[in-house]
């Protein structure tokens, strides 16, 4: 079963001759473990794709369904826990809450998604895998913009979400530390198998992709899978 299936997802702005389509039919499947990455250039329809599979916006006609649950008529609250669930985001701009701290930041995913337990030590746990142990309590404000990163890498799979979309992670980094942070993606790729989902620019990020999905003007230009599957599943 897919994890994320668009089956001739449309998303429309406006109406009429002013109508602006951007995403047009898209149908596409995205299978556990893969490292994807979307590319395509400014206005080829990159964020609208990951707003849907991330069920922060939806389809204007088409459907799209996570984990075999179609998110088609499901109310904002269905949604969210929908979201909260079975979603991971880490964003170019680390959106960290800057008066907490990296451990406070990493829990309030658990918080929001419902999770029960000892909720400050997966947090801290999750901090340690990738390489923040010593860091728990520092404020994003006391962290490099790589470590920033790290932290919302852990807040994304501390849940242990079937998806983890990332919005340009490396955007805001430089060379030394995007490659940092891809490797590390690719390592949690790899030990946890959620299936990761890019939008990018940088030549680095697809080189690193398992897959890489080529949009323009709202449509699936190219789809080329170059490896398989962190589970072995091979891609879509």
């Amino acid at each position: 079963m897919s994890i994320c299936e668009l089956r001739d997802a449309t998303k429309t702005y406006g109406s009429g001759a002013a109508a602006v389509h951007a995403l047009d039919k898209v149908s596409l499947a995205f299978e556990p473990g893969e490292f994807t990455a979307i590319s395509g250039p400014s206005g080829s329809g990159k964020t609208t794709l990951l707003n849907l599979v991330g069920l922060l916006d939806v389809p204007t006609s088409g459907s799209v369904s996570i984990t075999g649950q179609a998110a088609g008529g499901l109310g904002s609250r269905a949604l969210a826990r929908l979201r909260a669930e079975n979603i991971g985001f880490v964003f170019q701009s680390f959106n960290l809450v800057p008066v907490l701290t990296a451990t406070e930041n990493v829990e309030m995913a658990l918080h929001l998604a419902g999770t029960s337990g000892d909720r400050r030590k997966l947090a801290q746990e999750t901090l340690a895998a990738v390489g923040l142990g010593e860091m728990l309590k520092r404020k994003p404000a006391e962290l490099s913009g790589g470590q920033q990163q790290r932290v919302a890498v852990a807040r994304a799979l501390v849940k242990k979400p079937a998806v983890v979309i990332a919005d340009e992670p490396t955007a805001n980094l430089d060379s030394t530390t995007g490659s940092q942070i891809l490797d590390l993606m690719r390592e949690m790729n790899d030990q946890r198998k959620a299936t990761f989902i890019f939008s990018t620019h940088d030549p680095m990020v697809m080189a690193r992709a398992r897959r890489v999905i080529a949009l323009h003007d709202g449509q699936v230009a190219g789809d080329e899978v170059r490896e398989p599957a962190a589970d072995g599943s091979g891609g879509a």
